[in-house]
């Protein structure tokens, strides 16, 4: 049984995610839910067998930014899966350098949130649709992305879940996973080039990151 603490300043969130997790993942538990992440480490004390994976809602006013929380969970053994509701492609990449290791949305189906707990708590860095998205904007990685690498984040990036996108390409599970897990790291590792700064000045401004 993988065992599984959230944070959301949300109590309704909270609640719809462990009863779509009791219902679409019996391999997994919800067992502590929390408004931040003082909470959650406490509760993540009292629990004596401990927590597998942490999902955090980025967008908590208390944790901002949001790589010190990720970073607070880190340093007291959490594994950190974020998870969001829009597209916030500068605070996701500092959240997964400080190492979150994955990303999912609110509206994507539970069972691509399930596979992501899964494959983060098997070491793996999870990517669901949401980052998919991302990657496939980014153009520089793009240039690094195999075709396959691309069909898949292609089917990913609609929301479907791994073991759809392995039917409809053909291919296993395992594969998906380690595709994706090759594309986020190249993402997390980089992918721009930083010499071009005018370039990278014009496209913060484009996106509405020029602050950030």
């Amino acid at each position: 049984m993988i065992r599984v603490g959230a944070i959301d300043d949300h109590p309704v969130v909270l609640a719809g995610v462990a009863a779509a997790l009791a219902q679409a993942a019996p391999d997994m538990s919800l067992v502590a839910i929390a408004g931040s992440v003082d909470e959650l480490l406490e509760k993540a004390a009292g629990q004596e067998a401990g927590l597998d994976v942490v999902l955090l809602d980025m967008r908590i006013p208390e944790q901002a930014p949001v790589e010190v929380a990720v970073a607070r969970l880190i340093e007291n053994g959490l594994v950190v899966l974020l998870f969001t509701a829009e597209e916030r492609p500068v605070p996701v990449r500092r959240a997964i350098a400080a190492g979150a290791a994955g990303l999912v949305l609110k509206v994507d189906p539970i069972e691509t949130i399930a596979q992501a707990i899964r494959d983060v708590v098997a070491g793996e860095l999870a990517c669901s649709s949401q980052l998919a998205a991302m990657l496939l904007t980014d153009e520089t990685l793009a240039t690094r992305l195999s075709t396959r690498q691309i069909e898949i984040l292609q089917a990913v990036s609609t929301g479907l879940p791994y073991r759809l996108v392995a039917r409809d390409l053909g291919i296993s599970e395992v594969t998906v996973r380690e595709h994706l897990a090759r594309a986020a790291r190249s993402y997390r590792d980089g992918g721009v080039d930083t010499g071009n700064v005018h370039g990278l000045i014009s496209r913060a401004r484009a996106d509405g990151h020029l602050d950030e």
